[in-house]
């Protein structure tokens, strides 16, 4: 989750930082510099208020996307699961069926090895070896 508190507050220090770096590198008379600095105080007051309403509403947007984000999601589960269930349902007679199949050619797999094997002998016992 996004830490909007911290990136805030760094903005705010670095604005006021940057503001009174000006302020006090600026050579200037005791009276403008009063002004200037008032100025600047409520420039960086009305700065750190758009900040703080940019921060709430950036906060809000990212809370309203992860409540859809989660329920979009929670709706794509569903929808697997039930199809899921659905193919399961539509496989569950055929599944008997093709282990019949199997255990049908299993069966004559082992008839075959057995002529095989007795084909085997009968024929060694007919043809004499060298």
């Amino acid at each position: 989750m996004v830490r909007v508190k911290p990136f805030v507050m760094g903005i705010v220090s670095g604005s006021a930082a940057g503001a009174l770096y000006v302020l006090f590198s600026t050579p200037s008379s005791g009276q403008e510099f009063r002004s200037n600095a008032v100025s600047k105080s409520k420039e960086l007051n009305s700065l750190l208020r758009r900040s703080g309403q940019d921060g709430k509403q950036f906060k809000d947007q990212v809370t309203e996307t992860s409540k859809d984000t989660l329920s979009l999601i929670r709706h794509l589960s569903e929808d697997i699961s039930s199809s899921v269930e659905g193919w399961k349902q539509t496989i569950a007679p055929h599944q008997k069926e093709i282990q019949k199949y199997l255990e049908q050619i299993e069966e004559n797999l082992a008839d075959l090895e057995e002529k095989a094997k007795q084909h085997r002998t009968s024929g060694n016992e007919e043809t004499p070896r060298n």
